[in-house]
Parts: structure tokens; C-alpha cells; sequence
């Protein structure tokens, strides 16, 4: 395992989520209700960085061209609406391992 130090806890607390960059990845990390998630944060349609969080479904949406991607295993729930026959079973995004570290959030990334 490799963990890299990405933003203090107390900052993503405040913030619900983040994407940072992770040496040669941009990951979307999120805090809810204190659990802890990590994926790959460019959509793999347009490589848009993704921005809209839906706490309740746990999902993340691709503001560009609204692709939808569950944030607990990156499987594409919904295909860009430009593109509609998207097979989703290929562009699903990878999920990292992720934690707190004595206030800092770490990812995973090998």
C-alpha cells in the first residue's frame, strides 16, 4: 500500500468532498456522515472532473454531460445523456482505499 496525504479531515468535514491530486490522479474523496470514500474524480466520457454529491444515494454526478457513478464502486449508474448507449458496464471509475491518519485524510493509490 502506498498512502499519500491528500487534505486535513477537518477540511473535507467542512467541505462534504473534494477532488485532489493525488501524484498523477485526480481523486474525488467524500466525507459522509463520517465514513470515508475515494474514486477516481474524471469521468471517463468527456474527462470531466466530477462534482455533485448525492449523500442519500451515495452517488456522484458528471456536471458536464450528467453521467451518474455509485461512490461506494464507481460503476456507472447512469451514461452520459449525449451518449445514451454509453455501455456502463465499462466505464465504471476506480474506487481507492481510503483513510484518516491523525487528522489527514490518505489515499491509497497503487
Amino acid at each position: 500500500m502506498v498512502w499519500k496525504r491528500t487534505i486535513s479531515a477537518k477540511a473535507l468535514e467542512k467541505a462534504k468532498h473534494a477532488s485532489v491530486k493525488v501524484e498523477d490522479k485526480v481523486v474525488f474523496i467524500a466525507n459522509v456522515g463520517g465514513k470515508l470514500y475515494a474514486m477516481d474524480a474524471v469521468c471517463p466520457h468527456a474527462r470531466c472532473i466530477l462534482g455533485e454529491l448525492d449523500e442519500q444515494r451515495l452517488t456522484v454526478k458528471c456536471p458536464c454531460h450528467h453521467a451518474l457513478f455509485e461512490l461506494t464502486t464507481g460503476k456507472m449508474l447512469e451514461p452520459p445523456y449525449v451518449a445514451p448507449d454509453t455501455p456502463k458496464e465499462k466505464l465504471g471509475l476506480r474506487t481507492y482505499n481510503i483513510r484518516d491518519n491523525n487528522g489527514w485524510i490518505e489515499v491509497d493509490v497503487e
